[in-house]
């Protein structure tokens, strides 16, 4: 009897993450984190990725599950919480974004740390599954949360749009970066931006992250690869890469207000201070 209960906590563990909405999302990335923690990398990934999510190696997408797969089980711990998180109106899409730690092992202490990016949505057997996953690196000493701040896309005024209008802004971003450097993002930017990138902790705000930005040089090339789209179309993610000698790849999030295309999210890998 004991050993069934201890299985039955360990499935609803597991595969209790169907709930939709901000609380379903943020339950499901605990519980991502929490699995990964005890099963080990590859497997926690193996488990919680979409068929088709995607992982990057240096700037190319590759499948995730495939990608875990081929790596052997190690003690090396990995542990995240999310910190802000956005869910569509369509209540199974959205991203949240946090601090991770690496360990060595489970009697070392942090050696790693950094921030992730993922976006989520559920699929056609009612399970949240992680459809792209960026991180970057930092040294700040930074806490995994125990409280998610969030933002319900259904309580907000947004304007819809499809998969092509979203990959013309994001191309169109990229223009403008490689003409006018990092103040091309000006327009773009709001309250509840976030921007992450290496060598720093993250930027919140239009302010902090303009700043950050204007010392992005223009003449570098980016290049947009794909994306992905709400069923409610008022949420989308566009991942490309820096065109250079090493390239690196980007992540975005999109919606839309009547002001115009607003980024709630932006990963950098490459870029540093």
């Amino acid at each position: 009897m004991k050993a069934f209960f201890l299985c039955l906590l360990t499935f609803l563990s597991v595969n209790g993450y169907s709930q939709k909405g901000i609380h379903g999302l943020i339950h499901a990335e605990r519980s991502f984190a929490r699995y990964t923690v005890q099963q080990g990398i590859p497997t926690g990934f193996s488990h919680f990725l979409d068929k088709n999510g995607i992982v990057f190696n240096g700037a190319e997408p590759k499948n995730g599950i495939q990608q875990y797969k081929q790596q052997p089980l190690s003690p090396t711990i990995l542990n995240w919480g999310p910190e802000y998180a956005v869910i569509s109106a369509s209540q199974d899409f959205g991203f949240t974004t946090g601090p991770y730690h690496v360990q060595r092992s489970s009697k070392d202490s942090v050696s790693g740390r950094g921030q992730y990016s993922s976006v989520w949505h559920i699929d056609e057997k009612g399970e949240w599954k992680v459809l792209i996953d960026l991180g970057v690196r930092y040294s700040n000493q930074r806490n995994i949360p125990e409280s998610t701040m969030d933002m319900d896309l259904s309580k907000i005024t947004v304007i819809p749009f499809s998969m092509e209008e979203v990959q013309h802004a994001d191309e169109a971003l990229n223009r403008l970066l490689e003409q006018k450097g990092g103040t091309a993002v000006e327009g773009y930017l709001t309250t509840q931006s976030w921007f992450n990138t290496n060598g720093q902790a993250p930027l919140m705000g239009a302010r902090d992250i303009f700043s950050a930005l204007q010392k992005f040089s223009a003449g570098k090339k980016l290049a947009y690869t794909g994306g992905g789209i709400s069923s409610a179309k008022d949420l989308a993610f566009t991942y490309g890469k820096l065109m250079d000698k090493e390239p690196q790849p980007y992540l975005r999030i999109w919606t839309k207000q009547k002001t115009g295309w607003i980024l709630l999210l932006q990963v950098m890998n490459w870029y540093q201070q």
